[in-house]
């Protein structure tokens, strides 16, 4: 009957909006993402810009970086090495660890803390246990180890992106809380860019105010330039260059005579 046939259409017609809804269920071009739109390992963006302040839970980043000091009259005379961890704790949450080296070893730092998202994927809170010993300059461009220092480096983490390819990030340290000594101001400021997608350029300063006193050695201005390639969503490639100090002490020192170049690599899983 011409009733019975009306009815079978609009079964079949329904069957059939079923099935596109199924099909765009399971869409095979879209990303696999965890709740809020969290990147897995399998999806982790190239584009450096893209990538999440914290490490998505249950993943890890493994960083190794050898450095050489380049500096005027002691180019490849002292070496350092630097590893750094971060865990994904859970989503928002991530633990951190370091050790990085410098002077051939006579100048090092070892920390562990912890970074969360204040507003994700904007600002962070990064707290950070550090022991580390500083080195003492002779003057003659000899370096000896002072005595080891505890202290809490406290940061924010700060990334705005005024464009889809440029971004400014800021305060991934901010105080270093010295348990022997006054305070030290040490707030840090810079832009990141992706031209490519898989290479990444962030050239930024950091402001070092020891004991929040500006006079003399106290007040340092370090500022680095790097430039990192993603070859796969587990693997960084960089190269870091430092100009130690952009305002030296005395008129005869220039800022870019005190340099340090760092070849890094970082593995996530």
């Amino acid at each position: 009957m011409a009733y019975a046939d009306d009815d079978e259409d609009e079964e079949e017609e329904e069957d059939e909006d079923e099935d596109e809804e199924g099909e765009e269920e399971e869409d095979a071009t879209q990303p696999p993402v965890t709740a809020g739109g969290l990147f897995t390992l399998k999806t982790y963006p190239l584009n450096e810009l893209l990538r999440p302040l914290t490490m998505t839970k249950g993943l890890t980043q493994l960083r190794a970086g050898f450095g050489v000091d380049v500096s005027d009259k002691q180019a490849f005379e002292s070496v350092g090495l630097s590893l750094d961890v971060e865990y994904g704790l859970q989503d928002h949450f991530t633990l951190r660890g370091g050790f990085t080296s410098q002077y051939n070893f006579k100048q090092f730092a070892v920390s562990a803390g912890f970074e969360g998202a204040l507003a994700y994927d904007f600002i962070d809170v990064r707290v950070e246990g550090v022991l580390r010993r500083p080195v003492v300059s002779d003057g003659m461009g000899e370096y000896k180890a002072d005595k080891i220092k505890g202290g809490i480096d406290l940061g924010f983490p700060f990334r705005y992106a005024a464009k889809p390819e440029i971004a400014i990030v800021a305060l991934d340290t901010l105080m270093s809380i010295d348990f022997d000594s006054k305070p030290d101001l040490t707030p840090s400021l810079g832009v990141a860019t992706n031209p490519l997608p898989a290479v990444s350029i962030v050239v930024f300063a950091k402001l070092i105010i020891i004991d929040f006193d500006t006079k003399g050695p106290n007040l340092r201005v370090p500022a680095t330039a790097r430039i990192q390639f993603s070859p796969s969503q587990k693997l960084d490639l960089g190269a870091e260059f430092t100009f130690l100090n952009l305002k030296p002490e005395g008129s005869e020192k220039k800022f870019y005579d005190d340099r340090f170049l760092t070849l890094y690599a970082a593995l996530r899983m």
